[in-house]
């Protein structure tokens, strides 16, 4: 199931859901059937990127930017070669109005601190 679609499947059992800082918060609390809540925890990372994505009103090409920046200030990338720098600067461009973008494209190493050859 999508994102969308766990989200209407959500509310078609009355639940509500919103991220709760890197959780994803169901109410009302309790009320959430085991197995439904299993499938929740399966996905819970393509739900947080929705709901933010969702939030900030960003088109579905651009959702995936909002976890690469997560990705970056987690300093997953920070050994990256220059050609990859390359194209997550360009990408994060694309969404440099949402702060994790904005924070992410700080991070990220700019010419003047790569080392010369």
């Amino acid at each position: 199931m999508t994102p969308a679609e766990l989200y209407v499947e959500a509310a078609k059992r009355g639940l509500r859901l919103a991220p709760a800082g890197d959780k994803l918060a169901v109410m009302p609390k309790g009320k959430c059937p085991s197995d439904f809540a299993d499938v929740l925890r399966q996905h819970k990372t393509e739900l947080l990127n929705w709901l933010e994505a969702r939030k900030a009103n960003l088109t579905p090409d651009r959702a995936p930017w909002l976890h690469i920046a997560r990705q970056i200030l987690n300093g997953e990338f920070d050994n990256a070669d220059a050609s990859t720098i390359e194209s997550l600067t360009i990408g994060l461009r694309t969404m440099i109005q949402h702060p994790h973008c904005r924070a992410a494209m700080e991070r990220l190493p700019n010419d003047k601190e790569k080392p010369s050859p």
